[in-house]
C-alpha cells in the first residue's frame, strides 16, 4: 500500500474514535444531544490537525469545544441539583478539574504542534466516554431508582 493510502486509513481509523455511538446514551435527550455535539466538535478537531492552516483551525476548534463544554457541564449540574443528585458535588469537582487542564492545553497551543494537538484529542476523548460512561450513567441510573421509589 502506498504511504498516503497508508496515511488516509490511520486517519479514518483515529477518526472513528471520536464518533458517537448508541452505548454512550445517558437517557436523557438534551445531555445526549449535548454529548454528540461534543463528540462532533472532537471530529473536527482531529480533521483540522491535517488542514493547512492547522494550528490556527485547532486553536479556534478547541476554543469552541471549550464554549460548549462550559455550557454542557453547567446544564448537566443544573440537571443534578433539580434532582437532588447525591454525587453533585463530586461529579462537579470532575467538570472543574477537567476544564482546569484542558485550558492549559488551550494557553500550550499557541506552539504549533501536532502531537500536542494529537495528545489532547485523545485525553479529551477517553476522558469524555469513560465520563459518560461511568459519571453521567450513574446520574440517569439515580433518576430511574428514584422514581421506582415515588409512590405512585
Amino acid at each position: 500500500m502506498e504511504r498516503i493510502g497508508i496515511v488516509s486509513l490511520f486517519k479514518e481509523q483515529v477518526l472513528a474514535r471520536f464518533e458517537w455511538k448508541a452505548a454512550f446514551c445517558v437517557g436523557d435527550n438534551r445531555v445526549d444531544e449535548q454529548h454528540k455535539k461534543i463528540f462532533d466538535l472532537l471530529a473536527a478537531m482531529h480533521r483540522d490537525i491535517y488542514s493547512d492552516d492547522a494550528n490556527h483551525a485547532v486553536k479556534s476548534t478547541l476554543k469552541e469545544l471549550l464554549e460548549y463544554t462550559k455550557v454542557h457541564f453547567t446544564d448537566e449540574e443544573d440537571l443534578m441539583r433539580s434532582i437532588g443528585y447525591p454525587g453533585y458535588a463530586a461529579h462537579k469537582a470532575l467538570h472543574e478539574s477537567l476544564m482546569d487542564k484542558v485550558w492549559a492545553l488551550y494557553m500550550r497551543s499557541n506552539e504549533s504542534n501536532t502531537d500536542l494537538a494529537i495528545e489532547l484529542l485523545v485525553f479529551l476523548n477517553d476522558w469524555l466516554v469513560n465520563h459518560i460512561l461511568e459519571e453521567d450513567k450513574a446520574i440517569t441510573a439515580y433518576v430511574r431508582e428514584s422514581n421506582k421509589k415515588a409512590p405512585s
